[in-house]
């Protein structure tokens, strides 16, 4: 079990966008999802906005992997830009990170860029909630909904 207070979350936050990235760009023979996973508490919960192609509420190591799967099925690029400047401390057991999204959607190529805010809150165990927030999911979702309703016209 780590010690929180020797524990330094921004090195961890970074640790975890590294290998989230390494991930969904590797090739899916390739893919080792152990890495983020030692950053996260087993308990780990993941809010990601539902109005995109892999949100919900994801829970635990398992509903973790679940949640790539979902990212490398949705997305044909994705990547988390984390600006190290950028990372506010809320408290002693909170984080609120700044940073950007690229990605591009499978279905439809759709370019997206988009700030992202992320509250990562940590116990003796690793991250235990990652909260984000993205700033225009309108953008993905309008394209989509307007190429279904010429499909239905």
């Amino acid at each position: 079990m780590r010690n929180i207070m020797d524990f330094d979350p921004l090195a961890g936050i970074q640790r975890f966008y590294d290998a989230e990235n390494q991930f969904v760009s590797a090739a899916p023979s390739e893919r080792d999802i152990s890495v983020m996973l030692a950053e996260l508490d087993p308990d780990v919960v993941v809010d990601v906005p539902e109005s995109l192609p892999h949100g919900g509420v994801w829970r635990g190591h398992e509903g973790f992997t679940r949640l790539f799967d979902a990212v490398t099925e949705h997305w044909q690029e994705f990547e988390v830009v984390y600006n190290g400047a950028k990372w506010h401390q809320i408290d002693d057991r909170r984080i609120l990170t700044e940073g950007r999204l690229h990605g591009v959607l499978r279905a439809d190529g759709l370019l997206v860029d988009m700030p992202v805010a992320s509250i990562f809150t940590f116990t003796g165990r690793g991250l235990s909630r990652l909260d984000h927030f993205y700033k225009d999911t309108a953008a993905i979702v309008a394209p989509r909904l307007a190429r279904a309703n010429e499909r239905c016209h």
